[in-house]
């Protein structure tokens, strides 16, 4: 269609307006016009009436003479409650209020500019449900036990068979213990109080077995997937046992930037990084890990 607007004169006239793709019901619909009648234009134009003369080759009033014909017999099939068709466009009737009512059924479409584009239908998508990941980096807090220090246990061992002393040997048949000095009382209750065997020395704790006790090596990779980041140690211990329970073989890279970062695996290659990141992110969409290389 090359004009947006044909008018018959003292009929009416057609309209055409841009309707822009839509997809409606997994339905995709091209850009196209859509077509309407207003029977407000009546005004002669020309337009038409040249058409007719150039398609029929006539001259210009044999082409109105035959205008005004087709107006007057449409005119008059509308009266007589008939449709009147136009083809490849639509039809007008007239409704049970004398209304003059125009039904679109427009069988190509009439824009220029989507020729060669049709419309088409697919196939609905639905989005998979995918299980969320059983292990994230998460901040853990427990309460830190408390470890008396060598100095202070050893004050208790020592002060504590002297206080037991002192209470057990009886005032009034010591007196001679008040007329001596105080280094001296003191120096006869160290030698009047039984024996007490102190053990001054610490049971090692844990830290310092795993001090003495090397750690294996572990193979050192190129590329990484990281797993997450952890500004506390024992927090980052914790994640590397949440690993191994999944089957994992966690390790602590080192701290970067503040942070204690862990591995999940590691690889000597970055496809085989890339290839095991793909399968956790889709195992685990909302995980986070990453790849790190070692360089």
């Amino acid at each position: 269609m090359l004009n947006d607007c044909v008018i018959i004169p003292e009929f009416g006239g057609f309209v055409a307006n841009y309707k822009p793709a839509a997809i409606d019901n997994n339905r995709f619909s091209a850009p196209t016009k859509e077509i309407a009648f207003n029977n407000k234009l009546i005004s002669n134009d020309g337009l038409l009436i040249n058409f007719i003369a150039e398609r029929e080759r006539m001259d210009y009033f044999s082409a109105k003479q035959r205008l005004d014909a087709f107006v007057e017999e449409t005119m008059l099939n509308l009266e007589r409650n008939r449709n009147v068709y136009f083809e490849g466009v639509g039809y007008l009737h007239y409704d049970s209020r004398e209304n003059l009512l125009f039904e679109p059924q427009i069988t190509q479409n009439l824009l220029v500019e989507s020729y060669g584009l049709q419309n088409f239908s697919y196939e609905r998508l639905y989005q998979r449900q995918i299980q969320k990941p059983t292990f994230k980096p998460t901040e853990l807090r427990e309460p830190i036990p408390v470890i008396f220090q060598k100095r202070k246990l050893k004050r208790l061992v020592v002060a504590v068979p002297l206080l037991m002393a002192m209470a057990l040997i009886p005032l009034k048949n010591n007196k001679e213990y008040l007329l001596k000095s105080d280094m001296g009382m003191w120096e006869t209750l160290l030698e009047t109080a039984p024996a007490v065997s102190v053990e001054t020395s610490q049971p090692a704790t844990t830290a310092e077995y795993t001090a003495n006790i090397p750690a294996p090596e572990k193979k050192q990779y190129q590329y990484y997937i990281i797993g997450g980041s952890f500004k506390s140690e024992e927090n980052a211990n914790k994640y590397m046992q949440q690993l191994k329970v999944q089957g994992y073989e966690g390790q602590n890279l080192g701290i970067f930037n503040g942070l204690h970062r862990i591995a999940i695996e590691g690889f000597s290659s970055m496809e085989e990084a890339q290839k095991e990141l793909n399968l956790l992110l889709h195992q685990y969409p909302q995980s986070g890990v990453w790849i790190s290389a070692n360089e």
